[in-house]
Order: C-alpha cells, then structure tokens, then sequence
C-alpha cells in the first residue's frame, strides 16, 4: 500500500544545524532537498535558537549562526509532499543549500499545520448548478448598496468580536443591510461538530467561507469575525468570493492579547488544559497583503468602530453606473 503525503506549503523544521558562515536570516530563500525532491523555500520565522555550548535557548533571536541549531519555520514556493520526521524518515529530514554549497539540514516537524491536499469539488455526482433570476446588481439596486465580505482575522483577545459588533450597529443604524458571522456562534451550530485541530481549523473556515459567500450574492455586507490562523484557509475564502473579499488584520501583539484574556483562554492555555490554542500551541500567520489593518492596541473602539466603518462604505456605495445598469437588468 503506497504512503499517501501531506501535502504541505508552510512547515517547521523540528531543528535544523547550520553550517554556513553566512547566517540564515528570516526572508531568506534556499534550496532544499529531500528524498527525490528539491523545491525553493524561504524562511518565515525563527522560532528558537538553541546555543549548543551551554544549550541556552533564545526565543528573540533575529539570525542563525553557523554550528546553531534552531527551530526555523520554512514556507514553499508551491505545495509539497512532506511528513513530520517521526512518522516517515524519507519525506520527513532534509538538506538545505545555499547555491551550490550545503548550508544544513533538518528534520521537519509539522504540529500546528494542516495538510493542505483538500478538494474543492463536490464529492456527489449528477449535481447542477441552478441560475438564479435575480442578479446581484437587482439586489443591490434593492438595498442600495453592494453586498461584500469583510473578514476580520486577528489574536484571540485582539477585539475581533468587540469591533465586528460594534461596526454591524452602527452599519444598521445608517440603513445598510449586514451580518456578523462569529466564530464562538457558529461553532455553537453549523460549526457544532468540529474541534480545533488543523483539519477541523481549515473545515471551520472553509465552511464558512461559503456560507458568507451565499450571503454577500443575496446582497447582504457581511463581518465575519474569526481567529483563521492559517493564510492558505484565508485565501480558500477569498477565492469563494474574489471580487467582494476584504481581509481586515485586527491587530495585537501577543502580550496585549494574553494580558485582556476576556475569556480567560490564555491561562488556561498556558496551564495546559486547553491544546492548540492560537499563539500558544499553534500559529498564527498574520496577513502579508491585507486590504486593511486595524490597531486595536493603540487605538480606542470607538476610533477602530469610526476606521472600519468608513472603509466598509467606501467599499459597496452604489456608483450611478451600478444603478443603471441595475435599471437595465430589471427592464430587461
């Protein structure tokens, strides 16, 4: 029976031994190899390094010397068939070059990150599409404006749900027609019978990706509100609505989250009782091009509430082209 892979775009290198005099440093890029594969990648972070002389180790470190060992997260130039080093020694150690030279090596470790071989494509056969009479420019000729998604990712504790509340009030009160999706709400429903594991992450976002995809053809602008640690779930959703899809980093080191803990997560986390909770047992990738960032760490609600609120309408305020060509649809 062959292995079936992970398939795999962003990773942890468990440890990896430098042997370069030239230090790796993160935005780096090198090639790598392993089994019968070579693929570029570059360095996201670096996690921890680890002085083999008196085994101190430094979570702040910006470079890897030559003869360190660290924990470096790598990401692919495209996906890759990899495991975590304990389940398969072929697919799971590696080699890095730099140019023609090796730099170092490394077993990889992938705790925290989903396999990323999931199909788009409905599993049902004999399944059609059916064309709606009503288009989206109608509907929004109804409402007035565009429907669209505004997808705020961030920490727990960043404020995701505190703003995404506060903006649909006030988006409601002047009229617009609008929905937060929240991540504790839905995982009370649709969302009953996933956990928190990368699978059961990447289904939650999926999920409901679609379902604010739905909502934004019907017309409607729609917050949604989830941590969404992973940018390759992210861009899933993006891709369930391109056109309509606004990413909005709401942003908070670390330390600022776990010192609010409203829900008083981090020290459960921190305790051990809660696993792969976001920012202790499991990453988070913060948005590279997000359409909008917003700083919940210094600035007040009521600044964030006023910023997000006006980027919203700037974004589905019917032009007098959108209504024309709605008046056309209808008469048509």
């Amino acid at each position: 029976m062959s292995h079936l892979y992970n398939i795999i775009n962003l990773y942890d290198l468990g440890y990896i031994f430098w042997l370069s005099h030239n230090p790796l440093v993160v935005g780096n890029s090198y090639k790598i190899r392993y089994a019968t594969h070579e693929a570029m990648v570059t360095v996201q972070s670096i996690d921890r390094v680890i002085d083999t002389d008196d085994l101190v180790q430094n979570e702040q470190a910006g470079n890897v010397e030559r003869n360190a060992v660290a924990e470096v997260t790598f990401r692919a130039h495209e996906l890759l068939p990899l495991d975590p080093y304990t389940d398969n020694d072929r697919t799971g150690r590696i080699v890095l070059y730099e140019g023609y030279d090796v730099a170092g090596g490394g077993t990889v470790h992938m705790d925290g990150y989903a396999d990323q071989r999931r199909s788009t494509l409905p599993k049902s056969e004999n399944i059609y599409e059916v064309e709606h009479l009503l288009t989206t420019d109608v509907r929004a000729k109804q409402k007035g404006h565009h429907g669209a998604v505004f997808w705020f990712t961030g920490l727990s504790g960043a404020g995701k749900s505190t703003l995404a509340m506060a903006v649909e009030k006030l988006l409601f009160e002047k009229g617009y027609h609008t929905y937060v999706l929240d991540g504790d709400n839905v995982r009370h429903g649709l969302n009953a019978d996933l956990g928190f594991s990368p699978k059961d992450r990447a289904e939650n976002i999926r999920r409901i990706g679609e379902v604010a995809a739905l909502m934004t053809d019907a017309g409607l602008i729609v917050i949604s509100s989830f941590i969404s640690p992973y940018r390759e779930d992210r861009d899933r959703a993006r891709q369930a609505v391109p056109e309509h899809f606004h990413e909005i980093y709401v942003s908070a080191d670390l330390a600022t989250c776990e010192g609010r803990d409203p829900k008083g997560l981090y020290k459960k986390a921190r305790a051990g009782k809660i696993e792969d909770f976001t920012g202790i047992g499991s990453p988070y990738e913060v948005p590279e091009n997000p359409e909008m960032v917003v700083d919940t760490q210094k600035n007040d609600l009521a600044t964030c509430v006023m910023q997000v609120t006006s980027y919203i309408e700037s974004q589905v305020v019917m032009k007098e082209k959108d209504a024309t060509k709605s008046e056309k649809t209808l008469l048509s």
